[in-house]
């Protein structure tokens, strides 16, 4: 035995719930500078217990307020090797504000993107206040934009679908940007129809609402935010009167983060810094 101790026992779960698992770490976890202990934060207790379960973690569920009176729950998972990993994929403590691309293969990038949603994302559905049609988006925050532009990237190259990336600009005492990494009701469907396939771990809140986004009908023939028509050649038509607008971007696949800067219009996938509230909707 050497000086530093036994080698860490290997960490071992199923492939699609550990890449799930790095998406939430990334999103709504976070690294201890010990080396080992890894916080995962949820309001939901029986949601973190499925969690460890679904890892192989006998580690217990506790409390955690945010010293505002709300109480959430966490779990700690302790483990060298996985931190290790964690690392190798790119993850570090108090990445909040440095998180940047990750070393995620295609082959995990759903379980991925889908543990990114249920961390630090959003599926909305409302109705349209003029033409009363059924509306959805789905959303990912970061105060990265490194982070989300990546994403868009990723998402981009694999299932041919463009988002848009808005700014908000902060206001006093709040000193950093908050980002927001935005797709509209056909690109939604396109993403969560992938990343919730039947029988994929995930938050059961977000679970249900990917299901009802994945079932809902289109209300026109072509979209400018789904490059890949075969992805939705299948589903349920239903005609109405959507427009279009002119300003809304085009579809481009960047090969990288530097490609999608050069090559995308203003506003698709962009980086432009509007003032607060003033950011180019390319949903569908």
């Amino acid at each position: 035995m050497n000086e530093r101790g036994p080698k860490p026992k290997p960490f071992e779960c199923p492939e699609k719930i550990f890449w799930y698992l790095v998406g939430l770490i990334a999103t709504d976890g976070c690294l201890s500078r010990d080396g080992r202990h890894i916080d995962i934060t949820s309001k939901s207790e029986r949601y973190l217990n499925q969690l460890k379960d679904a890892v192989g973690f006998r580690c217990r569920v506790a409390e955690k307020s945010n010293g505002r009176g709300q109480i959430s729950h966490h779990v700690q998972l302790s483990s060298r090797s996985l931190y290790e990993e964690l690392v190798a994929i790119g993850l570090t403590p108090r990445k909040s504000l440095t998180i940047g691309p990750l070393h995620v293969p295609d082959a995990g990038f759903k379980d991925f993107l889908r543990g990114v949603i249920d961390g630090d994302g959003s599926i909305r559905r409302w109705r349209h206040p003029t033409n009363g049609c059924e509306q959805w988006a789905m959303r990912i925050y970061s105060c990265s934009k490194p982070f989300l532009a990546w994403l868009a990237v990723r998402v981009g190259r694999i299932w041919h679908v463009v988002g848009g990336l808005h700014e908000e600009k902060p206001i006093p005492p709040r000193i950093h940007s908050k980002y927001t990494l935005k797709y509209g009701k056909l690109a939604a469907k396109v993403i969560l129809s992938n990343c919730y396939y039947s029988g994929a771990f995930a938050l059961g809140r977000k679970k249900k609402l990917a299901r009802r986004c994945m079932e809902i009908s289109v209300g026109w023939s072509r979209s400018k935010t789904v490059q890949n028509r075969a992805s939705w050649r299948n589903w349920t038509y239903s005609r109405s009167e959507y427009r279009f607008s002119k300003e809304k971007a085009g579809v481009t696949e960047p090969e990288d983060v530097e490609a999608l800067k050069a090559s995308a219009p203003k506003g698709a996938c962009g980086f432009d810094s509007r003032p607060r509230h003033e950011s180019i909707d390319v949903g569908s």
